[in-house]
């Protein structure tokens, strides 16, 4: 199994690049860790999204942040060629707790929701196993794992070349 910052830069990197061909600003991309697993996990990283002034309220906007949080997680299983449930491995469970709250008011019986997430990441996996999309996770992650933290422009400048493309 590959180390835990590679992971970490999959995960991160399937965040942004879905956001980013969603129209969001990636913001920040940073990879990070620790060393005293007792107390911290130690795998760690950070996307930040801003996506600009929306209705918070709309369906789209619902879809797209829904989207960007579980890419993240299903860009990992993909890496890790695992069909990992988000709700179950340890370090998707917050993405996957966050997917839940956002989805709470939408969509509120339970059973349903879990159907109407575990859809978007079916489809998540379809789309981002494609060539282009997955090249552009890939060249995002490289670029992660090589700086540790990426601000804006550099990441603007990553994804914009394979955005066109996929």
């Amino acid at each position: 199994m590959d180390d835990h910052d590679t992971l970490t830069a999959y995960h991160e990197a399937g965040h942004a690049v879905v956001a980013y061909a969603l129209g969001a600003t990636v913001e920040q991309l940073r990879l990070g860790g620790f060393d005293d697993a007792d107390e911290l996990p130690q795998r760690f990283g950070d996307c930040r999204v801003n996506w600009g002034r929306v209705d918070p309220k709309t369906d789209w906007q619902l879809q797209r942040e829904l989207l960007a949080v579980l890419a993240g997680p299903v860009a990992e299983m993909i890496y890790r060629d695992e069909p990992l449930h988000p709700a179950l491995d340890g370090p998707s469970q917050g993405d996957w707790a966050h997917a839940w709250e956002l989805c709470r008011a939408a969509v509120p019986a339970p059973e349903l929701r879990t159907r109407v997430l575990e859809s978007l990441i079916a489809s998540l996996r379809q789309t981002m196993q494609r060539d282009a999309w997955w090249a552009a996770i890939a060249a995002v992650a490289d670029e992660l794992l090589a700086h540790e933290v990426l601000d804006q422009e550099q990441t603007d400048e990553t994804l914009s070349f394979w955005i066109g493309r996929i």
